[in-house]
């Protein structure tokens, strides 16, 4: 007896095959970019690595669970609290990080390094956005590649969205995808969603290290009015002001902005509000959050690749700048775009001004440190100061 045929068995066969086949293709790129770890050789001046999650076990055994790195000199002196890759899609704050831990040599006071301020977010790409998964830093020892994340933590580790997100504790509305916003979500709360708590253990560490100088690093579209700009809270405006007018007399342009005090939920608002400890005699930190001008997040930017993130150019903003739209000072000029080595010079000049002028305002928190800065990486490049990983001992490499 003839068998018969099912109508259409063969063509949906077919498109499940097509299904499981492009499926696989993604989840392939998607556990590359979860599981690839970067090297970072530390410099002589390393003293410990520890987790977050010491400051607070909520995180513990979770994906924003992330590593901090302290480089303590032994002399008394001041405490500095280095963010980067609060929003990992902003990686020149990471960069800067990694190139401060790989070089910095502290001779008083202590300085905490949190390369990975957000790690959930570094390890997922930007949902619905087509760019690429990693840069590369050229170096002697070869191209080294790092991670091109998210602005917000990993859905899989922290879902659903509300519908609204509501601030704790102003109860200020904000948008859903705030919600696993780390710079949205401060001062955090122990019994919060994932990110809340991430913000939270993020002010404990602050708190229990009695932390005097916090700087939060990003990077801005150069449509957005505080590219190029150090944003304080209101204890830390005098130093970031003279920090802006050094910086911008000497060195290259850059503005200041007081935190407005209306927007909740933004570092350089809720760290320096929530810092203080009284009881403890713990007056609270300077709180500064820092931009870079970044075109590869900017909406009008061309075709998203990674000649785009590391060299800046691109013809769109120059018709842009040239119409008067952009914020960024100097002024967008396609010749030189904006260079990787450009915004991570200025983070590390940037933070270290603020250090110069904090010292000269409160002696008792003096920090001195030494790192590269801006010319530095404007002559030699990113690369010239990352070490190679397969030549050092063992104790001084670690893989984030």
């Amino acid at each position: 007896m003839k068998r018969r045929e099912i109508p259409g068995v063969k063509r949906k066969l077919a498109v499940l095959a097509v299904v499981a086949v492009i499926a696989f293709l993604g989840a392939k790129e998607f556990m590359e970019l979860r599981n690839f770890k970067e090297p970072v050789v530390v410099s002589e001046a390393f003293t410990e690595k520890v987790m977050l999650s010491d400051y607070f076990e909520g995180i513990k055994g979770t994906g924003v669970d992330t590593p901090v790195y302290l480089f303590d000199s032994g002399v008394p002196g001041g405490t500095l609290v280095f963010l980067g890759g609060t929003h990992p899609y902003e990686p020149a704050t990471m960069l800067a990080a990694y190139v401060a831990m790989e070089n910095i040599s502290v001779s008083k006071g202590r300085v905490f390094i949190i390369p990975h301020a957000n790690l959930s977010a570094s390890k997922v790409g930007m949902l619905g956005n087509a760019y690429p998964k990693f840069l590369h830093v050229q170096t002697e020892h070869g191209p080294r590649a790092y991670r091109i994340g998210d602005r917000s933590t990993d859905p899989l580790d922290q879902w659903p969205d509300p519908f609204t997100y509501v601030h704790y504790p102003s109860k200020q509305n904000l948008a859903y995808t705030d919600a696993r916003n780390l710079n949205r979500t401060y001062p955090g709360r122990p019994d919060g969603n994932l990110t809340e708590q991430l913000a939270y253990a993020i002010m404990e560490l602050i708190r229990k290290e009695k932390a005097d100088l916090y700087c939060d690093t990003h990077e801005a579209s150069l449509m957005y009015p505080v590219v190029s700009t150090y944003v304080a809270h209101d204890r830390a405006l005098d130093v970031a002001m003279m920090a802006a007018m050094e910086l911008s007399a000497t060195t290259f342009p850059m503005k200041c902005e007081a935190s407005p005090k209306s927007l909740r939920g933004l570092s350089h608002r809720e760290v320096g509000d929530f810092s203080p400890v009284p009881e403890q005699g713990y007056e609270g930190v300077l709180a500064v959050l820092m931009e870079t001008m970044e075109p590869f997040i900017d909406r009008v930017a061309g075709k998203i690749t990674e000649e785009l993130m590391m060299e800046g150019k691109d013809e769109f903003l120059q018709t842009a700048s040239e119409h008067g739209l952009l914020y960024c000072v100097p002024e967008y000029d396609i010749e030189f775009g904006s260079p990787m080595k450009y915004r991570v010079g200025r983070h590390l000049s940037s933070i270290a001004e603020l250090i110069r002028q904090m010292n000269d305002f409160f002696p008792e928190k003096e920090i001195q440190l030494q790192w590269p800065e801006f010319d530095g990486l404007m002559e030699n490049g990113i690369g010239y100061y990352l070490h190679d990983p397969t030549k050092a001992h063992s104790t001084r490499v670690f893989w984030n």
